[in-house]
């Protein structure tokens, strides 16, 4: 597949922000993105639907400098916490750290923040991201989703500290904002509840999803993630998308864990931290030779987050 890489350069088309001016075929959520070559233009037609479209990455993963960062940190943040405007953090987690390095990944290879919508391309206003948490770590323990919202210029603590406030919101609270959402679609009889999702599909495939559903529905997101390595799953499956809303992408993280790995320059089997995270993308939205791309990146961000301390001035603007 190819794609029109004049919707993005990569060395000199850096900003700080993407246009504030509505043009003909925005969304409240979206840009649309005309400058598409006429063979993506007719994916959405040969191919309708998100899971249709969906193709499957699977990567097993190196991350002992990550692991050995989140430790470090956390002995400093115990002694001189971290100050923000969302309140003190004193500690992180490797989930918080994931979702900071996937929200920078978004941000610096923008296309994986694309989706369709009425068979149309739009580049996403904000980064959003939804994933469950589960109120205690038992089979009864009830799960909550959780959406927030992000901009491409936080760095991590900005970051931490909101995904902290919202966990620890819910974790105390009866429900989430985006069960909330749920449940009232569920309350009614199977016919109305099957016209109602027709009703509103039809809307979102116009852009006039009412903006009250739409914030904290968790399917209008940039990224669903499923924290598997939470309940100490290795081998993670690979997660379907969802033709409902306009998330383009489901990744599933394992549990991080120790093995051997053999070190071609020493010749030595070494004691390493891995972890093996599953991807599924709708593959309208670009093309395989950038998903690869962006996957070597992710690496690069996890090789390096320190570097998330620090915000971004400039990235790639998709137009």
């Amino acid at each position: 597949m190819q794609v029109n890489d004049n919707n993005i350069n990569n060395t000199t088309n850096h900003g700080s922000s993407y246009r504030q001016k509505k043009v003909r075929g925005d969304r409240k959520d979206g840009w649309i993105i005309k400058d598409i070559n006429s063979f993506n233009k007719l994916l959405p037609h040969i191919m309708t639907s998100r899971n249709e479209s969906a193709i499957y990455f699977k990567e097993k993963m190196d991350v002992t400098s990550f692991v050995e960062y989140v430790k470090s940190k956390n002995k400093e943040l115990s002694q001189d916490p971290q100050k923000t405007p969302h309140g003190d953090v004193d500690k992180i987690t490797y989930f918080n750290v994931f979702i900071a390095a996937l929200i920078r990944l978004l941000t610096v290879k923008p296309h994986m923040n694309r989706f369709i919508a009425g068979r149309k391309y739009y580049q996403r206003k904000d980064i959003e991201v939804a994933f469950v948490a589960k109120k205690d770590l038992s089979e009864e323990g009830e799960e909550t989703i959780i959406k927030k919202s992000f901009q491409r210029d936080e760095n991590l603590w900005s970051i931490v500290s909101k995904l902290q406030k919202e966990i620890k919101t819910v974790k105390t609270e009866k429900t989430a904002e985006a069960d909330d959402v749920i449940g009232l679609f569920a309350s009614f009889p199977g016919p109305i509840v099957n016209l109602a999702l027709k009703f509103l599909n039809f809307l979102d495939s116009r852009g006039m999803y009412p903006e009250d559903l739409r914030k904290d529905d968790p399917m209008h997101s940039s990224l669903f993630i499923t924290n598997l390595g939470g309940i100490g799953v290795r081998n993670v499956p690979y997660h379907h998308l969802y033709d409902w809303g306009t998330n383009s992408i489901f990744v599933c993280l394992g549990e991080i864990y120790k093995d051997k790995v053999y070190n071609g320059e020493t010749g030595k089997n070494e004691e390493r931290y891995l972890v093996e995270i599953s991807t599924s993308i709708d593959e309208r939205i670009s093309d395989g030779f950038y998903y690869f791309n962006a996957m070597n990146k992710f690496k690069e961000i996890l090789n390096h987050p320190q570097e998330l301390e620090e915000e971004l001035t400039s990235y790639p603007i998709d137009k």
